[in-house]
Parts: C-alpha cells; sequence; structure tokens
C-alpha cells in the first residue's frame, strides 16, 4: 500500500469559469444609479440599510469605487437594484446608506488601488475584490480576498450543483480555506480584518500576502492576474494545486528566508491602523511546508476526468438503482459475476450508523464522490453497527476478528453483497492468466499517468481514487495516480493479524491480494449475489 500523504491535483479551464463570474456580474440595460430604489418592484426585503465595512488587499486608497447589487438569495441572479459609494480614507472603510431590495442577498464590490503589503507603497495594478452576503441580520460587510474567492465558487456550485446559498456558502468557505493549507478556522468571510487580532484575520492577512509575494526585483507581482487565476481554479474544483500554488510557495519560501515577511509587518504595523497585528507569518510557514510536501509527492488524480469518460464506451453496460438513496449505479457481467461498474457512494450515517466519521470524500470534497465514490474503512462496508446488534453480537474492525456467513451484505445494495478473496481471484482469472497483465484488462482507459492506460476490456473500469491513511484526526488522503496504483476492500480478513483486511490492489498493470490496515479509507466494489 502507498502511504504518501500528498498529492499534486491539476487544474484546468479557469478561463471559462471566469467568463462565468464575468456573466454573472455584467450589468443590465435597466440597472438602477446610485440610491437606487426597488419600491416598484412591489417586495421590499430589505428598506433603506445602512450598511459599512472595510475593503481589504491590503488597506485599498481613499475613492476607490464601491458598489452593491442586487442578487436572488433562491436563483443567485443578479438583479437590476444598484447602490454605489466609495473608500473614505486610506484605511479602506467604506459605507453605503439607504440601501433597498427585493431580496436579503448582495454582492458588494469594490475595484482600485490598494496599499501593497510587501512594498509599503500604493499598488501598481488595480484589482477587483467582490463579496457576496445576506444582509438579513448584517449591517457591516467586509470585503476581501476571501470573499472574492467565495464568491466565485459559490457562483460554481449554484450554476453546476444546484446548491442553496447557505450549502453553497458553508461548503466554499471550508475550500477557500483548504486552498491555503488552513483548518479549523470557522469564521464568515464578510466578518475577518487583517487589523485585528484573531485566528481567522491571520489566516485572511497570510493569504492577502502569499498573492503578492515576489522574487527580489523591484516588480510587483501581477495581483489581479494572480487572483483570477486562483479564483478560476478553486470556482473548478474547490480544490488549489496547480503551478501558480507552486510558483507562490517557492516565492514565499524565500521571502521568509530574507526578510521579506519581516518588512511586511513592519509595513503594517507602521500605519498604525491596528494595535497589533494578527500572527500571520505561522501560516505563510504552514503554507509553505504543505506545498513542499506536495512537490516531493509523485502522484496526483486528473479530476477535471468526468465519471461518465472513464467507462469503456464499446462495452454495454447494465445499472442498478440503489433503493437507499436512488443512486443509479453502472454494472457489467464478467465472466459468470456481475460487477458494479464504479464505486460504491453511499452515505446515509443516519440509516447506517457504521457509517459515521468512517468514510469520506477525497479531500472532504463532495464533487470527488460524484466522480469516484466514497473511502470507507473495513468496519464500515461490513456495517459493523448493524452486526454488534446481532445475536452473536459482534463488533467489527480494527483489532478484532469476526465471523460471517457466506454471503455478507455489509453497506451494498439490496440484491448485492462484499466479495471475498475467492471471488476477487475469480474476476482475475476471467479476464487474464496472468495477474501481471490482469490489471491493464480491468482498468480505464483513462486517468492513469506515468504507468499507461488499461485497456479496459470487460469494461470494469478501475482507475485511481486515492485513499486515506489510517483512521486518525490528523491522517491525509493521499493521490495514487502517477504510480499506478488502487485498490479495493475484500471481506476477507487476514487472520494472522486482526489489524488487517485483504484488499485487491493495481499495480503497475499487475493485480494482487495483499493486506492492508482496516482502518484505511478505501474504495469498495460490491458483486451481485
Amino acid at each position: 500500500m502507498f502511504m504518501e500523504k500528498s498529492s499534486v491535483l491539476k487544474w484546468s479551464k479557469f478561463f471559462g469559469v471566469l467568463a462565468v463570474g464575468t456573466m454573472f456580474w455584467a450589468c443590465s440595460d435597466g440597472e438602477k444609479t446610485a440610491g437606487g430604489s426597488t419600491e416598484d418592484a412591489g417586495i421590499i426585503a430589505i428598506k433603506d440599510l445602512d450598511v459599512a465595512g472595510v475593503t481589504q488587499k491590503g488597506p485599498f486608497v481613499k475613492g476607490s469605487a464601491v458598489t452593491v447589487r442586487g442578487i436572488d438569495c433562491k436563483t443567485l441572479e443578479l438583479t437590476d437594484e444598484y447602490f454605489e459609494s466609495e473608500i473614505r480614507s486610506d484605511k479602506g472603510d467604506y459605507d453605503v446608506d439607504g440601501i433597498s431590495l427585493s431580496s436579503t442577498c448582495a454582492v458588494f464590490e469594490v475595484a482600485g488601488y490598494f496599499l501593497n503589503e510587501v512594498t509599503g507603497r500604493t499598488s501598481l495594478d488595480k484589482v477587483t475584490l467582490r463579496a457576496l452576503t445576506s444582509l438579513k441580520d448584517r449591517k457591516k460587510v467586509n470585503v476581501n480576498l476571501f470573499t472574492t474567492l467565495e464568491y466565485e465558487r459559490v457562483m460554481k456550485l449554484a450554476a453546476d450543483k444546484g446548491k442553496s446559498f447557505a450549502e453553497a456558502k458553508k461548503q466554499a468557505e471550508k475550500e477557500v480555506l483548504g486552498a491555503f493549507d488552513i483548518k479549523d478556522i470557522v469564521s464568515e468571510f464578510e466578518t475577518l480584518d487583517i487589523f485585528e487580532k484573531g485566528e481567522g484575520n491571520a489566516a485572511l492577512l497570510a493569504a492577502s500576502v502569499l498573492v503578492l509575494v515576489q522574487d527580489s526585483s523591484s516588480q510587483d507581482a501581477s495581483v489581479s492576474d494572480r487572483v483570477s487565476r486562483l479564483a478560476a481554479a478553486i470556482a473548478e474544483s474547490g480544490i488549489w494545486n496547480d503551478g501558480l500554488k507552486a510558483q507562490i510557495a517557492g516565492l514565499a519560501s524565500a521571502a521568509l528566508e530574507n526578510g521579506q515577511m519581516d518588512s511586511i509587518r513592519k509595513n503594517l504595523e507602521s500605519l498604525d491602523y491596528a494595535n497589533e497585528v494578527p500572527q500571520f507569518e505561522k501560516y505563510v510557514t504552514n503554507f509553505v511546508d504543505n506545498a513542499s510536501a506536495m512537490d516531493d509527492s509523485t502522484e496526483y488524480i486528473d479530476w477535471s476526468i468526468p465519471k461518465e469518460a472513464h467507462f469503456n464506451p464499446n462495452i454495454n453496460y447494465d445499472s442498478i438503482v440503489d433503493s437507499r438513496d436512488g443512486k443509479v449505479y453502472r454494472t457489467v457481467k464478467i465472466g459468470s459475476q456481475v460487477w458494479m461498474a464504479e464505486n460504491l457512494n453511499y452515505a446515509d450515517s443516519v440509516a447506517t450508523p457504521s457509517l459515521l466519521k468512517k468514510s469520506w470524500c477525497f479531500y472532504d470534497n463532495p464533487e470527488h464522490c460524484e466522480v469516484a465514490g466514497r473511502l470507507y474503512t473495513w468496519a464500515a462496508i461490513v456495517d459493523s453497527v448493524n452486526l454488534a446488534n446481532d445475536e452473536d453480537a459482534q463488533f467489527c474492525g480494527y483489532l478484532t476478528n469476526c465471523e460471517f456467513p457466506e454471503k455478507l451484505r455489509g453497506i451494498c445494495p439490496e440484491g448485492w453483497h462484499l466479495p471475498d478473496t475467492t471471488e476477487w481471484r475469480t474476476l482475475v482469472s476471467t479476464v487474464a492468466d496472468d495477474p501481471s497483465v490482469a490489471g491493464f484488462a480491468l482498468s480505464s482507459k483513462v486517468g492513469w499517468d506515468k504507468t499507461g492506460t488499461g485497456t479496459d476490456d470487460y469494461g470494469f473500469s478501475a482507475f485511481p481514487v486515492g485513499d486515506k491513511y489510517r483512521d486518525f484526526d490528523f491522517s491525509e488522503f493521499a493521490g495514487t495516480g502517477l504510480s499506478g496504483t488502487t485498490s479495493f476492500w475484500s471481506i476477507s480478513e487476514d487472520s494472522r493479524d486482526k489489524q488487517l483486511a485483504f484488499t485487491l490492489g493495481f499495480f503497475l498493470g499487475s493485480v494482487g491480494i495483499t493486506g492492508d490496515f482496516k482502518d484505511l479509507g478505501l474504495p469498495l466494489r460490491c458483486l451481485k449475489d
């Protein structure tokens, strides 16, 4: 089993995503000017509200334009309700009076120059930042880098995934923080301020600094370009792992060594905008360390490939519907067996308590589950909670061995069961006499990299989906693309060790059965009864 704890993920199509964001922001011919009224709409959700806040990449300079645009909370379509103001001082503070809207949601936008924290001077290029928020119980809206990255992702989730405003916002906030390798900070982005104490504010300042770190030359970094590329990458997949991230990590590493970070702190402290500048350096260091580990990895998964592309178009697949959640799975007959041709993606931990905190989407990104199914511990797949309620009252999982019926359904759909090692060996012998080449016959034609693609002769369509290394709070996800590996659970236990269960592993075109820790997170294929 490969246990590297980081992966390098591709990013793409950011120009298309930016075009979508621009389309959403495009103004209509009927747009109202400053102080425009919504009385004609007949429904007033927000009436004569005064809103204030700060606008920060570094703080925007006095006179920068601030606009507020109405947006429907349900459809996330922009309305023609429009209000404008400007930055009052070089602290980046603003206020907009008399906002009236037909929905409680609004988009705040600031465009202009800002204080470059690295150089200590006003930026050479303009940048545009946005914040998408609900004004239902809010009179202060801060516009910053995090709110901008969140805006693009929320729009993408709403357009492509049909998520509600609240759902999309919650997911986007987590993904934006994850892009900078920041965990366990719960803060509404529009409340953050780089000149106030607190972990959320320190994290925001760190991210703001990272997008403008530069080399030893006196040239300003192209912040507008970096923000656009970063926003597009996160909007597309919820993950930022590309060449830009590696470049910024390298520059930040050098900045920590050559004193540039110390200069940033001095530049900010000299402004006298705060009693104490938050401790942003630790988040910069963490970002650099994680990016370095990512660079050392030789594995990645290309999540830009849609699920459908992994199937063999020349195979006549059948399908089943899981009655528990309505999900549809392709199936394929190989010899005398009928297999699921894709990984299980069952996640109801209420109906099936065994799944609680025992299954994951790769990198905790729900979109990855839609492509590759879920990662489960062995205790989760056997439905250990249900087994413990049986007459024999047994708990199954790490450090325990159990006795099972000949066919155990576990968490598989009705009429399907968990494969054992004998059934896996039957599959392998059906597709090839030699296990050293059987992996090619069972592997998808896409999704593998350095080791070449599979031939997928039978439509099993296996491809790398990653794993979660051990069931610890601090454990990491690992990609398994370049090394040509992926593994699937077997119900069979290694009787020599209560820690291990068998898996069918794919490696460089070959397949083999080996023991892996039961508390790993691995994918599951079910077999028809």
